[in-house]
């Protein structure tokens, strides 16, 4: 069977299918012309594969649901890896999604996530600082990499700093008379 890769060039390849350990993702079979007895597999997301392969629509099957961002707390962490015990997800369904700690002990680390199971994340490095149950996390595709926040002040703060300024005016001037 033909189909037009991501590079839009035709190739042959022996399967197309869902797969199932990754989620919105098309898993495409090929045997090498180059190499004798040599095969490999791609992967290809599910809406650039049958933007490119409308009429394989069929033959990949029904879409299962993407999924959709989620958050929580750390239960348990390791070097590459942290768990949360309330989750219940579909096998992979994160691989590849950033996961960012967005509060407690090792707050501000951003991985990729690898692979998961129904509860645990395991990431693409070691962690700096290893998140902790204080730890709350992140997952979704708007994570941006190497945020950094500069000069933040909430609101309000500017007038409180100004207000104290002008009391503590006030008391110096009346402590003088």
């Amino acid at each position: 069977m033909k189909i037009i890769d991501i590079n839009g060039t035709e190739r042959e390849c022996t399967n197309v299918s869902l797969d199932k350990e990754y989620p919105g993702y098309v898993k495409v079979n090929f045997v090498s012309k180059a190499r004798k007895g040599y095969k490999h597999s791609e992967w290809f997301p599910i809406k650039e594969f049958l933007g490119k392969n409308p009429e394989l629509k069929d033959k990949i099957g029904k879409t299962p649901p993407a999924p959709t961002e989620d958050l929580g707390v750390v239960s348990k962490s390791g070097k590459d890896f942290i768990q949360d015990i309330s989750k219940n997800w579909r096998g992979n369904i994160y691989a590849g999604y950033p996961l960012w700690i967005s509060r407690g002990k090792g707050e501000g680390q951003q991985r990729t996530v690898v692979k998961n199971n129904k509860n645990t994340l395991w990431v693409n490095k070691e962690w700096d600082l290893r998140p902790d149950r204080t730890s709350q996390y992140v997952l979704s595709r708007n994570v941006q990499k190497n945020i950094e926040a500069y000069g933040n002040v909430l609101p309000g703060l500017e007038t409180k700093k100004m207000m104290d300024d002008i009391i503590k005016k006030a008391k110096n001037a009346s402590q003088e008379k």
